[in-house]
């Protein structure tokens, strides 16, 4: 009884992150709606028309009725370059749903890990591998929506109001793929998981546990696929808060489940994991299609036409090739894991959960830019891009220094709420500072990722993709002998990405170094073009 209640009071406190976020938000957009516009200091540099410069030196009470109209009812224009309090208003909402999938995994480390054991949480290693990892193939259809709608929709800092139609007709394409990649995936799991699983070497004794969770989790694939991208669709029209709540609600749900399937009355072990977590997936992916109805932003499922079927191939092939340059990084720090023992891969799946929820908080600053950079670099906008790339490296710093301290104190004092090994605990303990510095480098690279996604610099993600990853391979085959060196190959990979990234932009080469040092670029352009006359 103990387990359990332990297991109920860590996940009630990973949920209620999700609900204070909420709540702080909601009740903090009512509160900025409230205030007057009638002090020439708050509506600096942006009058409202009709008023004269002596009607915005008066006091409220020197004001006449028409004044007093104007200044009440007519908005004032939001200020050109993005501050990073308006970044805050829209990436900690966002930070809530992005947390959720690895809420829900490691609700399920907890429940598993407390009440079946080492065992239990060795299975959810490569079970996990196998739904988590191939669900994460198919990002690129995410991040092409993202792309695509935000584009389409076009709401730009001066203007929070977008083309809704075009940004429903955008999302068609990608959500139709996105079911019937779905389907395909179901199928593989009912036919091929026992080979998936032979050729990850998993010992006999986890199978029958992985299989499990495997068909449980692969069987509402599709419903997985559809709720990223109705997520995507949310987010690239700017509305956080609906998701928010749904999110939050689902692993509620998830928690719950867990503790009826999981643990009492049932005890279903790894399969009630499995159950609980697909049960909210399908319940918050049916939650975020009602939404999408109501805004009108729902597309109807077709095939794609031919420039919609361009467009998106023009983000899915680059993309596809990137994710598995990443995914085979994952898998291969996965199977040099399983050579080291089922304890040493318990605490790895233990570190690994961690791992992924925390790196998760860089995920919204590549949100904000994959939103917010499309529209200004079709404008051309240098000092908006370099203002909003300025405030999200800055944000990017402070929280990955912040993050990463959170994992180590995470591992040192929370390792005992996933497990009663004393061996994978300090195992866990052990690979501390390797996570840390994963935690790190992950979140840089991921804020630098959402600005090279939405400037669309395919052709150097690819390059760097492929560059990172073969070292990583190289390392991990010649010489894997700890947790700590795994984790320390994950971190080289994304050091290396995220300096070439902000050297590349600092530089002046790709689309995003054109648009935020266009002199530098357009001097290289002239001398190349003396140098060939």
């Amino acid at each position: 009884m103990r387990p359990l209640l332990q297991v109920i009071a860590l996940t009630a406190l990973l949920v209620k992150f999700e609900y204070s976020t909420a709540f702080q938000f909601r009740h903090a957009s009512h509160s900025f709606q409230l205030v007057p516009r009638t002090t020439s200091s708050m509506l600096g540099a942006h009058s409202p028309s009709g008023l004269d410069s002596d009607a915005l030196s008066k006091s409220p009470a020197d004001l006449s009725s028409d004044e007093l109209t104007v200044l009440w009812s007519e908005p004032t224009k939001p200020p050109k370059q993005s501050s990073k309090r308006s970044m805050l208003r829209f990436a900690l909402p966002a930070l809530g749903i992005y947390l959720s999938n690895p809420l829900l995994s490691n609700i399920d480390n907890a429940f598993v890990g407390k009440l079946v054991g080492t065992k239990g949480l060795a299975a959810l290693s490569p079970a996990t591998l196998c739904i988590d990892q191939m669900l994460y193939l198919f990002t690129f259809l995410s991040r092409a929506t993202t792309g695509l709608v935000a584009s389409a929709y076009g709401a730009t800092a001066e203007s929070s109001e977008g083309n809704v139609d075009a940004a429903r007709e955008a999302a068609a394409a990608p959500l139709t793929v996105s079911l019937m990649a779905g389907v395909a995936l179901c199928l593989f799991y009912a036919v091929g998981t026992p080979s998936l699983l032979s050729s990850l070497n998993v010992h006999p004794s986890l199978r029958q546990s992985a299989t499990s969770y495997i068909h449980w989790r692969g069987a509402i694939s599709s419903f997985a696929l559809a709720q990223s991208i109705c997520l995507s669709v949310l987010m690239a029209t700017r509305d956080v808060m609906t998701p928010l709540k749904i999110v939050a609600l689902a692993s509620l749900l998830n928690i719950i489940g867990d503790a009826l399937l999981c643990a009492w009355p049932l005890r279903m072990g790894v399969t009630g994991a499995a159950i609980a977590t697909a049960a909210a997936t399908v319940f918050s992916s049916l939650v975020m299609m009602k939404s999408l109805h109501t805004k009108r932003l729902l597309p109807k499922l077709r095939l794609p036409q031919r420039n919609e079927f361009m467009s998106l191939l023009s983000y899915t092939g680059p993309l596809l090739a990137v994710t598995l340059t990443r995914l085979g990084g994952l898998v291969a720090m996965q199977t040099s894991a399983m050579t080291l023992g089922v304890q040493p891969l318990a605490a790895y799946q233990l570190c690994l959960n961690l791992l992924v929820f925390f790196l998760l908080f860089g995920e919204p600053l590549s949100q904000l830019s994959q939103t917010q950079l499309p529209p200004l670099l079709d404008k051309g906008d240098s000092e908006t891009i370099r203002g909003n790339l300025k405030s999200v490296g800055v944000l990017a710093v402070i929280t990955a220094l912040g993050i990463g301290a959170t994992t180590v104190s995470a591992i040192e004092f929370g390792s005992g709420w996933f497990t009663s090994d004393p061996v994978v605990k300090l195992l866990a303990k052990q690979a501390a500072p390797s996570v840390f510095l994963a935690v790190t480098a992950s979140i840089l690279s991921v804020a630098a990722d959402g600005a090279m996604l939405a400037s669309r610099d395919f052709g150097f993600l690819l390059t760097m993709g492929m560059g990172t990853f073969l070292p990583q391979l190289l390392l991990l085959k010649t010489r894997c002998d700890s947790l700590s060196f795994v984790f320390g190959t994950f971190t080289m990979r994304l050091g290396m990405y995220t300096v070439a990234a902000l050297g590349r932009v600092l530089l002046g080469y790709g689309p995003l170094g054109r648009a935020v040092r266009p002199g530098l670029a357009a001097r290289r352009k002239n001398f190349k073009q003396i140098e060939t006359s």
